[in-house]
């Protein structure tokens, strides 16, 4: 394996813990971090595969939940208070609109996911976007 050297900083009771666990095992501080890094990587790539599969059936419970809601809105305001009384609210990004939970903030999906593209909302309400509740 081809290995590079890289320089990192630490805050020095980190560092020296670093140290500590190294010497304990008998190895370096590389090698703690090089063993670190794979297990965090391999954590995300198994976690990757699991939020997948929890988005669909995510999407398919918001699809029920708010699709009349969203199919009925007369307006962006309309719409901003439907979504409201379920928790959640939509917010600009990328050129489209995304879910969010209103408690946190957390993004839970594109609402084109749910079938209503910004696109329509504009043509249907006109110039504007919702509101989020954290800027009101």
């Amino acid at each position: 394996m081809n290995k590079r050297t890289v320089t990192v900083q630490l805050p020095a009771d980190l560092a020296l813990a670093v140290h500590d666990l190294a010497t304990e095992k008998e190895g370096t501080v590389g090698k703690i971090v090089e063993d670190l890094l794979q297990a965090h990587i391999l954590n995300r790539k198994s976690s990757r595969k699991q939020t997948e599969e929890v988005n669909e059936r995510l999407v398919f419970a918001l699809q029920k939940l708010l699709f009349r809601d969203m199919a009925e809105a007369a307006s962006w305001e309309d719409l901003d208070n439907r979504l409201r009384r379920h928790g959640y609210f939509l917010k600009v990004a990328w050129g489209g609109l995304s879910l969010h939970t209103e408690t946190s903030g957390y993004k839970l999906c594109n609402a084109h996911d749910l079938g209503f593209s910004y696109a329509t909302f504009l043509r249907r309400f006109g110039p504007g976007k919702p509101k989020d509740p954290r800027e009101i």
